[in-house]
């Protein structure tokens, strides 16, 4: 899963746009925010994925709309559907299970936008059960965990991923008893699974191209900090990027690991600069760690240069407006937590309903933050400090589109988005 966000907070959205488009008046800076506001994006820069994964059933290749905007450039392999022509045992109302791989913040608002779905369809759903292992990342108690959501009978689970292959014996558990699973911010290699999540390349491309349109010519060195090296979603978000800065030629000034940890980044951010007195154009982050690479740069007196803001985190939103003014060129892609429980809950219930998902995973594209959007992002009241996740507009992610789309009948529950 994401380690990030379900470390810290889970998971992860993707980059920006704008360029400096020369003119031949006004300061550099003055050119590089106007030409970023307009959304230039350097020539060097590939197109969007569009590539599908493996799909060996033609499941894929047959999406539509949202549906195959999301699923552009998607690692892995796809396949149709075991529960293609499922049919609840229950009627409404519904219990569901929301199985956590920890508790932090992302686990809260992921509920959050369970409950407000639930809501907007009043009579589907009679409760929600969640369970929380207290020790983050315990994939063996969440298993526990899950297999006691079974015997408490739930109709649906819905659980952020521990592991793409530990809870594969307790998802098909599930299963064999008619109890569908949601594995969310992941990609179980269960085909009972269901998996739900931005799509991870498209964060390293969206934040890669974000980037090098902020740095003005989509010129100069980037310093490029990780995750978790191994991790699927890291590497995956990285392989995304990796795309955009080879085809643009893009020097990398040094690979750091930041544990998805604002603190931790900072720390390495500083040992670096220490030793490397050159100029740093951009700084790609994986997710969640702009805070501190901000710090980082202000605490040896350097200028911050642009950071690719995946996750997108109230703090770096907040620095992002607070420090425009000041010549700060922003760029962010948003991994939306309360709209992963909404889409979450929305595809839960278009399946108990009978609707016939087609696909066993419905990722969706990733939101892009510009200088146009960034006030939706933000809320009244957010500081540098806020411990807040950006969940943007309803529109940001188009549910209500993506399940016409996944699903073999258009679902007639009600979304957000």
């Amino acid at each position: 899963m994401l380690a990030f966000r379900w470390h810290r907070v889970a998971a992860l959205s993707v980059c920006v746009l704008g360029v400096a488009v020369l003119t031949a008046s006004g300061s550099a800076v003055a050119r590089t925010r106007r030409d970023h506001a307009a959304g230039t994006t350097p020539a060097c820069v590939p197109h969007v994925p569009t590539a599908l994964p493996g799909d060996p059933n033609h499941v894929a290749a047959k999406l539509t709309g949202a549906a195959r905007a999301g699923i552009g450039g998607y690692p892995g392999t796809v396949y149709r559907s075991p529960w293609a022509n499922f049919k609840p045992k229950a009627k409404p109302p519904w219990i569901i299970g929301m199985s956590n791989n920890e508790g932090n913040l992302n686990a809260a608002d992921v509920l959050k936008g369970l409950k407000e779905e639930a809501a907007l369809n009043p009579g589907l759903v009679k409760k929600i059960i969640v369970t929380t292992p207290s020790t983050p990342n315990d994939v063996a108690t969440q298993i526990q965990q899950m297999r006691s959501l079974i015997e408490q009978h739930v109709n649906f689970i819905i659980s952020t991923l521990g592991s793409p292959t530990a809870l594969n014996a307790v998802i098909n558990q599930a299963a064999a008893k008619g109890i569908p699973t949601i594995s969310l911010l992941g990609q179980s290699t269960s085909k009972n699974a269901v998996n739900l999540q931005p799509n991870p390349i498209q964060l390293g491309y969206y934040g890669a191209r974000g980037l090098l349109t902020a740095m003005g010519t989509g010129k100069g060195a980037v310093l490029n900090v990780q995750g978790i090296p191994g991790l699927s979603i890291n590497t995956d978000i990285e392989k995304g990027a990796a795309a955009v800065f080879k085809a643009c030629k893009t020097p990398i000034a040094g690979n750091l690991t930041g544990d998805f940890s604002p603190s931790v980044a900072k720390t390495q951010v500083l040992t670096f600069l220490s030793a490397h007195p050159g100029t740093i154009n951009g700084v790609f982050q994986v997710a969640d760690m702009a805070p501190g690479i901000f710090s980082a740069f202000q605490q040896v007196g350097r200028k911050v240069p642009p950071v690719a803001d995946i996750g997108a985190p109230a703090a770096s939103l907040v620095y992002w407006k607070q420090h425009a003014h000041a010549g700060y060129v922003g760029t962010g892609v948003a991994i939306p937590a309360i709209k992963d429980g909404t889409y979450s809950m929305a595809v839960a219930l278009a399946m108990l309903e009978g609707d016939g998902v087609k696909i066993t995973d419905v990722p969706f594209a990733p939101p892009v933050i510009t200088p146009a959007n960034l006030n939706k992002w933000i809320q009244p009241g957010w500081t540098q400090s806020t411990n807040a996740l950006g969940d943007g507009p309803p529109s940001a992610v188009p549910i209500t589109a993506l399940l016409d789309t996944y699903f073999k009948k258009a679902p007639k529950i009600k979304s957000a988005g």
